[in-house]
Protein backbone atom coordinates (compact mmCIF):
# COMPACT_ATOMS: atom_id res chain seq x y z
CA UNK A 1 0.00 0.00 0.00
CA UNK A 2 2.96 2.45 0.79
CA UNK A 3 4.68 1.55 -2.52
CA UNK A 4 1.83 2.43 -4.72
CA UNK A 5 1.40 5.84 -3.04
CA UNK A 6 4.80 6.38 -3.72
CA UNK A 7 4.61 5.35 -7.26
CA UNK A 8 1.70 8.12 -7.26
CA UNK A 9 3.76 11.35 -5.78
CA UNK A 10 6.67 10.37 -8.44
CA UNK A 11 4.47 10.29 -11.02
CA UNK A 12 2.89 13.75 -10.35
CA UNK A 13 6.49 15.30 -10.05
CA UNK A 14 7.39 14.09 -13.95
CA UNK A 15 4.26 15.24 -14.67
CA UNK A 16 5.11 18.76 -13.95
CA UNK A 17 8.95 18.60 -15.11
CA UNK A 18 9.37 21.20 -17.67
CA UNK A 19 6.33 23.60 -16.79
CA UNK A 20 6.37 27.38 -16.93
CA UNK A 21 5.01 29.00 -13.68
CA UNK A 22 3.30 25.67 -12.62
CA UNK A 23 2.00 25.06 -16.85
CA UNK A 24 3.06 22.70 -18.89
CA UNK A 25 4.64 24.27 -22.34
CA UNK A 26 1.86 23.71 -24.29
CA UNK A 27 -0.82 25.14 -21.66
CA UNK A 28 1.72 28.39 -21.86
CA UNK A 29 1.53 28.28 -25.93
CA UNK A 30 -2.19 27.89 -25.31
CA UNK A 31 -2.18 30.84 -23.49
CA UNK A 32 -0.09 33.28 -25.33
CA UNK A 33 -2.18 32.87 -28.18
CA UNK A 34 -5.00 34.00 -26.38
CA UNK A 35 -3.12 37.31 -24.95
CA UNK A 36 -2.41 37.55 -28.91
CA UNK A 37 -6.10 37.10 -30.07
CA UNK A 38 -6.94 39.81 -27.29
CA UNK A 39 -4.48 42.34 -27.78
CA UNK A 40 -5.65 42.38 -31.95
CA UNK A 41 -8.76 42.40 -31.69
CA UNK A 42 -8.43 45.35 -29.20
CA UNK A 43 -6.10 47.15 -31.58
CA UNK A 44 -8.36 46.25 -34.70
CA UNK A 45 -10.88 48.06 -32.46
CA UNK A 46 -9.64 50.93 -32.09
CA UNK A 47 -8.49 51.64 -36.06
CA UNK A 48 -12.11 51.02 -36.52
CA UNK A 49 -12.87 53.78 -34.44
CA UNK A 50 -10.43 55.96 -35.76
CA UNK A 51 -11.58 55.22 -39.50
CA UNK A 52 -14.72 55.49 -38.56
CA UNK A 53 -13.70 59.03 -37.31
CA UNK A 54 -11.81 59.71 -40.27
CA UNK A 55 -14.59 58.83 -42.19
CA UNK A 56 -16.84 61.11 -40.25
CA UNK A 57 -14.50 63.85 -40.70
CA UNK A 58 -14.24 63.26 -44.27
CA UNK A 59 -17.65 62.78 -44.56
CA UNK A 60 -18.24 66.40 -43.27
CA UNK A 61 -16.13 67.74 -46.14
CA UNK A 62 -17.11 69.85 -48.95
CA UNK A 63 -15.59 68.08 -51.97
CA UNK A 64 -12.86 71.26 -52.49
CA UNK A 65 -11.78 70.75 -48.99
CA UNK A 66 -11.73 66.80 -49.78
CA UNK A 67 -9.61 67.94 -53.30
CA UNK A 68 -7.45 69.82 -51.26
CA UNK A 69 -6.62 66.84 -49.00
CA UNK A 70 -6.11 64.55 -51.70
CA UNK A 71 -3.84 67.23 -53.62
CA UNK A 72 -1.81 67.51 -50.36
CA UNK A 73 -1.30 63.76 -50.14
CA UNK A 74 -0.12 63.41 -53.73
CA UNK A 75 2.25 66.26 -54.05
CA UNK A 76 3.99 66.21 -50.23
CA UNK A 77 2.64 68.69 -48.84
CA UNK A 78 1.76 66.28 -45.92
CA UNK A 79 4.97 64.80 -45.48
CA UNK A 80 6.79 68.26 -45.62
CA UNK A 81 4.21 68.76 -42.55
CA UNK A 82 5.22 66.04 -40.98
CA UNK A 83 9.04 67.01 -41.72
CA UNK A 84 8.87 70.23 -40.18
CA UNK A 85 7.10 69.11 -37.28
CA UNK A 86 9.75 66.67 -36.40
CA UNK A 87 12.62 69.67 -37.30
CA UNK A 88 10.65 71.44 -34.43
CA UNK A 89 8.27 74.01 -35.79
CA UNK A 90 4.75 73.20 -33.66
CA UNK A 91 1.17 74.30 -35.33
CA UNK A 92 1.01 76.66 -32.76
CA UNK A 93 4.46 78.17 -33.43
CA UNK A 94 2.88 81.77 -34.97
CA UNK A 95 6.24 83.48 -35.20
CA UNK A 96 7.95 80.84 -37.05
CA UNK A 97 5.02 81.23 -39.54
CA UNK A 98 4.91 84.61 -39.64
CA UNK A 99 8.77 84.94 -40.38
CA UNK A 100 7.81 82.12 -43.02
CA UNK A 101 5.35 84.31 -44.70
CA UNK A 102 7.56 87.28 -44.84
CA UNK A 103 10.51 85.51 -46.41
CA UNK A 104 7.88 84.19 -48.54
CA UNK A 105 7.23 87.26 -50.25
CA UNK A 106 10.09 87.49 -52.03
CA UNK A 107 10.49 84.15 -53.02
CA UNK A 108 8.44 81.99 -55.90
CA UNK A 109 5.81 79.20 -54.37
CA UNK A 110 8.13 76.59 -55.93
CA UNK A 111 11.07 78.14 -54.98
CA UNK A 112 9.78 78.12 -51.54
CA UNK A 113 8.77 74.76 -51.12
CA UNK A 114 11.99 73.46 -52.70
CA UNK A 115 13.83 75.25 -49.72
CA UNK A 116 11.64 74.39 -47.18
CA UNK A 117 12.30 70.84 -48.15
CA UNK A 118 16.13 71.27 -48.15
CA UNK A 119 16.10 72.79 -44.72
CA UNK A 120 14.36 69.86 -43.13
CA UNK A 121 16.53 67.21 -45.02
CA UNK A 122 20.16 68.85 -43.58
CA UNK A 123 21.80 66.56 -41.34
CA UNK A 124 21.37 67.50 -37.59
CA UNK A 125 25.20 68.93 -37.36
CA UNK A 126 24.55 71.28 -40.65
CA UNK A 127 21.66 72.68 -38.92
CA UNK A 128 23.55 73.35 -35.64
CA UNK A 129 26.05 75.05 -37.68
CA UNK A 130 23.80 76.95 -39.52
CA UNK A 131 21.56 78.07 -36.47
CA UNK A 132 25.56 79.08 -34.44
CA UNK A 133 26.22 81.24 -37.57
CA UNK A 134 23.13 82.94 -37.13
CA UNK A 135 23.19 83.39 -33.74
CA UNK A 136 27.34 84.63 -33.49
CA UNK A 137 27.37 86.51 -36.75
CA UNK A 138 26.46 90.65 -35.63
CA UNK A 139 23.82 92.23 -37.39
CA UNK A 140 25.57 95.35 -38.52
CA UNK A 141 28.38 93.12 -39.71
CA UNK A 142 25.86 90.88 -41.92
CA UNK A 143 24.66 94.43 -43.71
CA UNK A 144 27.89 95.49 -44.17
CA UNK A 145 28.94 92.43 -45.88
CA UNK A 146 26.01 92.62 -48.14
CA UNK A 147 26.60 96.37 -48.71
CA UNK A 148 29.81 95.50 -49.76
CA UNK A 149 28.71 92.30 -52.16
CA UNK A 150 25.78 94.25 -53.63
CA UNK A 151 27.41 97.86 -54.47
CA UNK A 152 31.22 96.95 -55.12
CA UNK A 153 33.40 99.84 -55.85
CA UNK A 154 35.22 97.93 -58.63
CA UNK A 155 37.09 99.50 -61.67
CA UNK A 156 34.68 99.84 -63.60
CA UNK A 157 32.49 102.41 -61.36
CA UNK A 158 35.59 104.61 -61.13
CA UNK A 159 36.15 104.26 -64.71
CA UNK A 160 32.26 106.00 -64.53
CA UNK A 161 33.21 108.54 -62.07
CA UNK A 162 36.47 109.56 -64.03
CA UNK A 163 34.61 109.63 -67.42
CA UNK A 164 32.00 112.07 -65.30
CA UNK A 165 34.55 114.24 -63.99
CA UNK A 166 36.04 114.77 -67.24
CA UNK A 167 32.88 115.33 -69.15
CA UNK A 168 31.97 117.84 -66.30
CA UNK A 169 35.17 119.58 -66.17
CA UNK A 170 34.88 120.35 -70.16
CA UNK A 171 31.34 121.22 -69.19
CA UNK A 172 32.90 124.09 -67.02
CA UNK A 173 35.14 125.11 -69.45
CA UNK A 174 32.64 125.77 -72.25
CA UNK A 175 30.60 127.79 -70.12
CA UNK A 176 33.68 129.93 -68.79
CA UNK A 177 34.17 130.65 -72.93
CA UNK A 178 30.51 131.30 -73.27
CA UNK A 179 29.93 133.89 -70.75
CA UNK A 180 33.55 135.47 -71.94
CA UNK A 181 33.01 135.27 -76.09
CA UNK A 182 29.62 133.83 -76.72
CA UNK A 183 28.13 137.22 -77.30
CA UNK A 184 30.23 138.02 -79.92
CA UNK A 185 30.42 135.07 -81.83
CA UNK A 186 26.89 135.52 -82.02
CA UNK A 187 26.63 138.03 -83.20
CA UNK A 188 28.82 137.18 -85.70
CA UNK A 189 27.13 134.34 -87.01
CA UNK A 190 29.45 132.17 -85.34
CA UNK A 191 28.32 129.36 -83.09
CA UNK A 192 30.16 127.20 -80.03
CA UNK A 193 29.51 123.81 -79.86
CA UNK A 194 28.64 121.53 -77.08
CA UNK A 195 32.72 120.54 -77.19
CA UNK A 196 33.83 123.91 -77.04
CA UNK A 197 34.62 124.00 -81.01
CA UNK A 198 34.23 127.63 -82.31
CA UNK A 199 32.80 128.08 -85.15
CA UNK A 200 33.22 131.35 -87.48
CA UNK A 201 31.64 132.00 -91.03
CA UNK A 202 34.27 132.10 -93.54
CA UNK A 203 33.33 136.00 -94.72
CA UNK A 204 33.91 137.27 -91.00
CA UNK A 205 38.00 136.65 -91.70
CA UNK A 206 38.36 136.30 -95.34
CA UNK A 207 37.43 137.30 -98.59
CA UNK A 208 36.65 134.88 -101.49
CA UNK A 209 39.63 133.02 -102.82
CA UNK A 210 41.73 135.20 -100.63
CA UNK A 211 43.83 133.84 -97.75
CA UNK A 212 44.61 137.16 -96.24
CA UNK A 213 42.63 138.30 -93.02
CA UNK A 214 40.37 141.11 -93.80
CA UNK A 215 39.82 142.06 -89.98
CA UNK A 216 42.63 140.78 -88.31
CA UNK A 217 41.59 143.20 -85.49
CA UNK A 218 38.48 141.28 -85.09
CA UNK A 219 40.54 138.19 -85.12
CA UNK A 220 43.21 139.34 -82.29
CA UNK A 221 40.10 140.33 -80.38
CA UNK A 222 38.99 137.04 -80.31
CA UNK A 223 42.17 134.71 -80.21
CA UNK A 224 43.33 136.94 -76.43
CA UNK A 225 40.41 136.15 -74.64
CA UNK A 226 39.64 132.80 -76.05
CA UNK A 227 43.25 131.33 -75.48
CA UNK A 228 43.61 133.57 -72.00
CA UNK A 229 40.03 131.24 -70.60
CA UNK A 230 41.89 128.36 -71.83
CA UNK A 231 44.92 129.00 -70.52
CA UNK A 232 43.69 129.66 -66.99
CA UNK A 233 41.00 127.48 -67.10
CA UNK A 234 42.65 124.94 -65.05
CA UNK A 235 41.71 122.12 -67.10
CA UNK A 236 44.77 119.74 -69.09
CA UNK A 237 44.61 120.70 -72.71
CA UNK A 238 46.62 118.89 -74.95
CA UNK A 239 45.73 120.69 -78.31
CA UNK A 240 44.46 124.33 -79.61
CA UNK A 241 43.87 123.77 -83.41
CA UNK A 242 42.49 126.43 -85.83
CA UNK A 243 40.85 124.66 -89.46
CA UNK A 244 40.51 126.13 -92.56
CA UNK A 245 37.59 124.03 -94.36
CA UNK A 246 35.89 124.60 -97.86
CA UNK A 247 32.86 123.75 -99.79
CA UNK A 248 33.80 121.16 -103.11
CA UNK A 249 33.38 124.76 -105.40
CA UNK A 250 36.81 125.54 -107.25
CA UNK A 251 37.61 128.27 -109.28
CA UNK A 252 36.24 128.72 -112.92
CA UNK A 253 36.10 125.68 -114.48
CA UNK A 254 38.24 123.11 -112.27
CA UNK A 255 37.53 119.66 -112.28
CA UNK A 256 36.50 118.16 -108.86
CA UNK A 257 39.79 116.69 -108.51
CA UNK A 258 41.91 120.30 -109.22
CA UNK A 259 39.02 122.37 -106.79
CA UNK A 260 40.14 119.58 -104.09
CA UNK A 261 43.72 120.30 -104.45
CA UNK A 262 42.82 124.54 -104.83
CA UNK A 263 40.77 124.61 -101.92
CA UNK A 264 43.20 122.22 -99.76
CA UNK A 265 46.04 124.55 -100.24
CA UNK A 266 43.75 127.79 -99.58
CA UNK A 267 42.23 126.25 -96.37
CA UNK A 268 45.63 125.72 -95.30
CA UNK A 269 47.32 128.78 -95.97
CA UNK A 270 44.01 130.81 -94.22
CA UNK A 271 44.62 128.24 -91.13
CA UNK A 272 48.00 129.45 -90.83
CA UNK A 273 47.74 133.31 -91.32
CA UNK A 274 44.76 132.97 -88.38
CA UNK A 275 47.80 131.32 -86.76
CA UNK A 276 50.22 133.69 -87.10
CA UNK A 277 47.70 137.20 -86.01
CA UNK A 278 46.06 134.84 -83.30
CA UNK A 279 50.06 134.70 -81.85
CA UNK A 280 50.37 138.11 -83.29
CA UNK A 281 47.99 139.44 -80.71
CA UNK A 282 49.03 138.00 -77.33
CA UNK A 283 50.85 140.46 -75.31
CA UNK A 284 51.30 138.25 -72.25
CA UNK A 285 54.73 136.58 -72.69
CA UNK A 286 53.54 133.46 -70.20
CA UNK A 287 50.45 133.33 -72.32
CA UNK A 288 52.45 133.16 -75.63
CA UNK A 289 54.69 130.52 -74.66
CA UNK A 290 51.65 128.20 -73.86
CA UNK A 291 49.97 129.14 -76.76
CA UNK A 292 52.82 128.33 -79.08
CA UNK A 293 52.74 124.50 -77.42
CA UNK A 294 49.50 124.20 -77.93
CA UNK A 295 48.37 126.17 -80.61
CA UNK A 296 48.42 124.61 -84.43
CA UNK A 297 46.86 124.88 -87.96
CA UNK A 298 45.70 122.54 -90.61
CA UNK A 299 43.55 123.12 -93.78
CA UNK A 300 40.58 120.22 -94.80
CA UNK A 301 39.79 121.77 -98.40
CA UNK A 302 36.39 119.92 -98.41
CA UNK A 303 37.00 116.90 -96.59
CA UNK A 304 34.51 117.56 -93.95
CA UNK A 305 31.61 119.09 -95.92
CA UNK A 306 28.34 120.50 -93.90
CA UNK A 307 25.49 118.72 -95.48
CA UNK A 308 21.92 119.59 -95.12
CA UNK A 309 18.79 117.40 -93.42
CA UNK A 310 18.69 115.74 -97.33
CA UNK A 311 22.17 114.93 -97.21
CA UNK A 312 22.99 117.92 -99.57
CA UNK A 313 26.02 120.25 -99.55
CA UNK A 314 25.59 123.41 -97.59
CA UNK A 315 28.02 125.15 -99.07
CA UNK A 316 27.50 128.54 -97.27
CA UNK A 317 28.10 126.67 -94.17
CA UNK A 318 31.32 124.47 -95.49
CA UNK A 319 32.99 127.65 -95.78
CA UNK A 320 34.10 128.20 -92.44
CA UNK A 321 37.20 128.56 -89.66
CA UNK A 322 37.00 126.54 -86.67
CA UNK A 323 38.43 126.97 -83.30
CA UNK A 324 38.55 123.46 -81.12
CA UNK A 325 40.38 122.51 -78.06
CA UNK A 326 41.62 118.67 -77.33
CA UNK A 327 41.80 117.69 -73.39
CA UNK A 328 44.45 116.07 -72.45
CA UNK A 329 43.47 112.23 -72.69
CA UNK A 330 46.60 110.57 -72.37
CA UNK A 331 46.63 110.95 -68.76
CA UNK A 332 43.12 110.00 -68.71
CA UNK A 333 43.12 106.97 -70.41
CA UNK A 334 46.08 105.70 -68.31
CA UNK A 335 44.06 105.87 -65.30
CA UNK A 336 41.10 104.40 -66.79
CA UNK A 337 43.59 101.72 -67.87
CA UNK A 338 44.94 101.44 -64.31
CA UNK A 339 40.91 101.30 -63.02
CA UNK A 340 40.36 98.42 -65.10
CA UNK A 341 43.31 97.08 -64.32
CA UNK A 342 42.52 96.95 -60.69
CA UNK A 343 41.04 94.20 -58.76
CA UNK A 344 37.42 93.58 -58.81
CA UNK A 345 35.28 92.33 -55.91
CA UNK A 346 35.56 88.49 -55.44
CA UNK A 347 39.69 89.01 -56.94
CA UNK A 348 38.79 88.71 -60.62
CA UNK A 349 40.68 91.15 -62.61
CA UNK A 350 38.99 93.15 -65.12
CA UNK A 351 41.35 93.44 -66.96
CA UNK A 352 43.09 90.75 -69.12
CA UNK A 353 40.72 88.13 -67.78
CA UNK A 354 38.06 86.02 -69.42
CA UNK A 355 34.84 88.55 -68.61
CA UNK A 356 33.58 89.29 -71.65
CA UNK A 357 32.07 92.53 -71.15
CA UNK A 358 35.86 93.64 -70.58
CA UNK A 359 37.52 92.16 -73.92
CA UNK A 360 38.25 95.75 -75.58
CA UNK A 361 40.27 96.23 -78.55
CA UNK A 362 43.59 98.76 -78.59
CA UNK A 363 41.53 101.78 -79.83
CA UNK A 364 38.67 101.25 -76.97
CA UNK A 365 40.02 102.90 -74.15
CA UNK A 366 41.11 105.81 -76.18
CA UNK A 367 37.84 106.18 -78.38
CA UNK A 368 35.01 105.75 -75.09
CA UNK A 369 37.09 108.75 -73.47
CA UNK A 370 36.80 110.78 -76.73
CA UNK A 371 33.40 110.13 -76.74
CA UNK A 372 32.37 111.05 -73.23
CA UNK A 373 34.33 114.24 -73.83
CA UNK A 374 33.54 115.34 -77.27
CA UNK A 375 30.00 114.02 -78.20
CA UNK A 376 29.30 116.24 -80.73
CA UNK A 377 32.49 115.80 -82.83
CA UNK A 378 33.05 112.01 -82.56
CA UNK A 379 29.48 110.35 -84.02
CA UNK A 380 29.86 107.24 -81.64
CA UNK A 381 33.29 105.81 -80.27
CA UNK A 382 32.19 104.28 -77.97
CA UNK A 383 34.29 101.00 -77.66
CA UNK A 384 35.89 101.12 -80.65
CA UNK A 385 34.67 103.47 -82.29
CA UNK A 386 30.58 102.73 -82.86
CA UNK A 387 29.02 104.11 -85.68
CA UNK A 388 25.96 104.35 -87.93
CA UNK A 389 26.71 101.60 -90.76
CA UNK A 390 26.17 99.18 -93.35
CA UNK A 391 22.65 97.80 -93.75
CA UNK A 392 21.45 99.27 -90.21
CA UNK A 393 24.42 97.32 -88.52
CA UNK A 394 26.72 99.02 -86.08
CA UNK A 395 30.09 99.79 -87.75
CA UNK A 396 33.00 99.96 -85.28
CA UNK A 397 36.54 102.35 -86.11
CA UNK A 398 39.27 99.40 -84.94
CA UNK A 399 42.15 101.90 -86.61
CA UNK A 400 42.99 104.36 -89.20
CA UNK A 401 42.28 101.77 -92.03
CA UNK A 402 40.02 98.89 -90.45
CA UNK A 403 36.46 98.84 -89.61
CA UNK A 404 33.86 96.38 -87.64
CA UNK A 405 30.07 96.18 -89.36
CA UNK A 406 28.57 93.50 -88.03
CA UNK A 407 30.75 90.23 -87.49
CA UNK A 408 32.79 91.12 -90.47
CA UNK A 409 36.35 93.30 -90.62
CA UNK A 410 36.67 95.20 -93.22
CA UNK A 411 40.26 96.56 -94.56
CA UNK A 412 40.18 99.53 -96.63
CA UNK A 413 41.68 99.24 -100.28
CA UNK A 414 44.49 100.93 -101.60
CA UNK A 415 45.44 102.73 -98.05
CA UNK A 416 47.86 102.00 -95.43
CA UNK A 417 47.29 103.76 -92.04
CA UNK A 418 49.66 104.22 -89.01
CA UNK A 419 49.18 101.34 -86.37
CA UNK A 420 47.37 101.59 -83.11
CA UNK A 421 50.86 101.53 -81.01
CA UNK A 422 52.82 103.60 -83.63
CA UNK A 423 54.38 107.28 -83.03
CA UNK A 424 55.25 109.59 -85.32
CA UNK A 425 57.11 112.98 -85.17
CA UNK A 426 55.65 116.50 -85.44
CA UNK A 427 57.73 119.00 -87.30
CA UNK A 428 59.12 120.80 -84.86
CA UNK A 429 60.95 116.84 -83.43
CA UNK A 430 57.74 116.40 -80.83
CA UNK A 431 56.19 112.54 -81.00
CA UNK A 432 52.75 112.28 -81.01
CA UNK A 433 50.52 109.18 -81.24
CA UNK A 434 50.06 109.01 -85.16
CA UNK A 435 48.21 105.52 -85.12
CA UNK A 436 45.18 106.88 -83.03
CA UNK A 437 45.21 110.32 -84.61
CA UNK A 438 44.22 108.35 -87.99
CA UNK A 439 41.71 106.32 -86.42
CA UNK A 440 40.20 109.61 -85.11
CA UNK A 441 40.48 111.09 -88.67
CA UNK A 442 38.78 108.09 -90.06
CA UNK A 443 35.98 108.39 -86.57
CA UNK A 444 35.60 112.42 -88.14
CA UNK A 445 35.31 111.10 -91.93
CA UNK A 446 32.66 109.16 -90.70
CA UNK A 447 30.69 111.47 -88.42
CA UNK A 448 26.59 110.33 -88.03
CA UNK A 449 26.53 109.46 -91.97
CA UNK A 450 26.20 105.83 -93.02
CA UNK A 451 28.84 103.29 -93.96
CA UNK A 452 29.09 100.81 -97.19
CA UNK A 453 31.71 98.88 -98.24
CA UNK A 454 32.15 96.76 -101.38
CA UNK A 455 33.90 94.13 -101.62
CA UNK A 456 37.01 93.48 -103.79
CA UNK A 457 39.04 90.77 -102.25
CA UNK A 458 39.83 88.91 -98.82
CA UNK A 459 43.34 89.07 -97.05
CA UNK A 460 44.98 86.92 -95.23
CA UNK A 461 43.60 87.24 -91.87
CA UNK A 462 40.10 87.01 -93.31
CA UNK A 463 38.85 90.29 -93.36
CA UNK A 464 37.28 91.62 -96.38
CA UNK A 465 38.81 94.34 -98.02
CA UNK A 466 37.33 96.60 -100.60
CA UNK A 467 36.31 100.25 -101.00
CA UNK A 468 34.23 101.79 -98.39
CA UNK A 469 32.14 105.12 -98.38
CA UNK A 470 30.39 107.35 -95.91
CA UNK A 471 27.78 110.15 -96.88
CA UNK A 472 28.81 109.18 -100.91
CA UNK A 473 32.92 109.66 -99.99
CA UNK A 474 35.56 107.69 -100.34
CA UNK A 475 37.15 107.47 -97.00
CA UNK A 476 40.30 106.05 -98.34
CA UNK A 477 40.88 108.49 -100.50
CA UNK A 478 39.61 111.32 -97.54
CA UNK A 479 42.48 109.58 -95.36
CA UNK A 480 44.80 109.96 -98.22
CA UNK A 481 44.62 113.09 -99.61
CA UNK A 482 44.22 114.41 -95.46
CA UNK A 483 47.94 112.88 -94.91
CA UNK A 484 46.52 110.46 -92.54
CA UNK A 485 47.25 107.19 -94.28
CA UNK A 486 49.51 106.48 -97.42
CA UNK A 487 48.63 104.49 -100.40
CA UNK A 488 49.41 100.95 -100.31
CA UNK A 489 50.71 100.72 -103.51
CA UNK A 490 51.63 97.13 -103.48
CA UNK A 491 47.72 96.45 -103.38
CA UNK A 492 46.40 99.78 -105.71
CA UNK A 493 47.40 102.79 -107.21
CA UNK A 494 44.13 104.23 -106.71
CA UNK A 495 45.00 107.04 -104.71
CA UNK A 496 48.57 107.79 -106.38
CA UNK A 497 47.73 111.10 -107.14
CA UNK A 498 46.13 112.37 -103.52
CA UNK A 499 48.99 110.83 -101.54
CA UNK A 500 51.59 112.84 -103.87
CA UNK A 501 49.70 115.89 -103.49
CA UNK A 502 49.84 115.83 -99.41
CA UNK A 503 53.28 114.75 -99.32
CA UNK A 504 53.92 117.91 -101.17
CA UNK A 505 51.41 120.08 -98.87
CA UNK A 506 53.13 118.59 -96.30
CA UNK A 507 49.82 117.24 -94.46
CA UNK A 508 49.04 115.10 -91.60
CA UNK A 509 51.88 112.54 -91.52
CA UNK A 510 53.81 114.04 -94.21
CA UNK A 511 54.48 117.71 -92.03
CA UNK A 512 56.67 115.83 -90.13
CA UNK A 513 58.83 112.67 -90.10
CA UNK A 514 57.31 108.96 -89.94
CA UNK A 515 57.95 105.41 -90.83
CA UNK A 516 55.40 103.80 -92.92
CA UNK A 517 53.30 101.40 -91.68
CA UNK A 518 54.72 98.43 -93.66
CA UNK A 519 58.02 98.71 -92.31
CA UNK A 520 56.69 99.54 -88.87
CA UNK A 521 54.62 96.03 -88.47
CA UNK A 522 57.60 94.34 -89.89
CA UNK A 523 59.52 95.16 -86.91
CA UNK A 524 57.43 95.08 -84.69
Amino acid sequence: MALRQNDAMGSSRDYKRGAIMGLTVAEAFILLTFVLLLLFTWWQADAEKKSLEAARILGDMSDAQKKEVIAGLADGTYEMARELREAGVRPGDRAALADTANYSRFMREEDLQRLLKGAVELSPDTKLTLADAVEITPDMRLRAALQEAMSPEDGLAQVNKRLAAAAAEQERVVGMLDSELGEKIRAAGGAIAADGTITLPQNILFDVGSSQIRNPTFLREFCTPWIRTLQGSGMDISDLKIEGHASSEGMGKQSPEQAYLYNLGLSQERAQNALKTCLGGLKDPEILAWARDHLSSTGYSSARLVRDAEGSEDKDASRRVMFSMEMNREQLIEDIREDLGATGAGGARLLGNETPALRVEAAAVSADVGEAIHPPRRAAPILSSVVPGHDGQAARVIDGDTLAIGDQRWRILGIDAPEMKQSCRKADGSGFACGAAARDALVDLIGNSGVTCEQTDTDRYGRAVGICRAGGRDLGLQLVAMGMAVPYLQYSDSYRVQGEAARAAKLGLWSGDFEMPNEFRKLN
